[in-house]
């Protein structure tokens, strides 16, 4: 009895703090990891003084003002302070400024105090309510970059650029290298991607990248075969996949059916190929003769589901008189009921 009275007393006592932790003021000094509401929140955002805070921070950002804003900052009560952070980095801002920037790494370290507790798929967790740390990370990327981007530039303009030396895969900022090449592929002129993918294909160095991404970038925007083919027999990726997505938007153009029709000898990318070519309607004379030769195949009943799934089933139960017992085996299967 006496032990269930103590338990019961300890529930009172941890509502009670439960209850205080939600009454929480903005001026309070911040402890770690401290638990606040989402009414809270927008309680103190809808502030004046809050609203003025920001509005004093973005200014002095905006003018260079970077020790007079890091004073502001510090003055402001912790969630204030917090929420102010998260809302100026979550902003385009000008990254030209070293105190700037250095004023980004310091707050890139820092652990934000005020945390939101929410159902996710299932699960309560627990993430900040400001995650202004992951902010000023996400601004010195994107200064990062504009640099290699400004840097690639030049190397390209005087066709000074080695990839497989520009691009190490183990470095740690491979993908940020990687994703800048392929930026600036999407815009590049006609003979900078001629550069580009004679390199590609004449340097057997990068056979060994860890991702397709280069590969189908140059692939799209210079159509040219050689790099098609050598994207389809790599391993399949989301690069690839998207390279073989892109191709179904261009409808019967003749070099994406070809494509498609290439890519399904790749046993990762064969199911998606064959589904965009039986989607197609009505079926391109090429398309046709090569799906009955697929029927044909120890793969065959998938090609007459995914037929029968595009709604082609008519045209699959007439091509019985063209197959041969596999074949009609496959069809069979796929329409059981004709």
């Amino acid at each position: 009895m006496a032990r269930r009275f103590r338990i019961k007393l300890l529930g009172i006592g941890l509502g009670l703090v439960g209850l205080f932790s939600l009454s929480v003021s903005a001026n309070a000094p911040a402890t770690e990891g401290q638990i606040v509401t989402q009414p809270f929140i927008e309680q103190v955002l809808d502030k004046a003084s809050t609203i003025d805070a920001m509005r004093t921070a973005f200014t002095l950002q905006a003018n260079g003002e970077i020790s007079a804003l890091e004073s502001h900052i510090r003055q402001l009560p912790p969630l204030t302070r917090e929420a102010t952070l998260y809302r100026l980095l979550s902003s385009p801002l000008r990254l030209d400024n070293d105190k700037w920037r250095e004023y980004l790494a310091t707050l890139s370290q820092q652990q934000p105090h005020f945390l939101l507790r929410h159902q996710q798929d299932g699960y309560w967790v627990t993430t900040p309510a400001f995650h202004y740390a992951a902010s000023a990370r996400k601004q010195l990327n994107r200064y990062r970059q504009q640099q290699l981007t400004q840097e690639l530039g030049m190397l390209l303009s005087y066709r000074q650029l080695v990839m497989a030396e520009w691009i190490d895969p183990d470095q740690p900022d491979y993908r940020q290298r990687r994703d800048a090449l392929v930026t600036m592929i999407a815009d590049y002129d006609a003979d900078g991607l001629a550069y580009l993918a004679d390199q590609y294909l004449n340097d057997p160095t990068l056979m060994w990248m860890p991702d397709n991404a280069i590969l189908a970038a140059l692939a799209q925007a210079t159509e040219r075969s050689a790099l098609y083919e050598r994207l389809w027999r790599r391993g399949t990726d989301q690069y690839s996949l998207a390279a073989l997505h892109a191709l179904r938007e261009r409808g019967t153009d003749p070099f994406a059916l070809r494509q498609m029709m290439a890519a399904a000898d790749n046993p990762s990318l064969r199911g998606p190929a064959i589904r965009q070519l039986a989607n197609l309607s009505p079926l391109p004379a090429p398309v046709a003769d090569f799906l009955l030769t697929q029927l044909s195949l120890r793969q065959g009943k998938e090609v007459a589901q995914l037929l029968v799934e595009a709604g082609k089933g008519d045209w699959l139960s007439g091509l019985q008189d063209q197959l041969g017992p596999l074949g009609q085996q496959h069809i069979a299967s796929a329409l059981p009921s004709r």
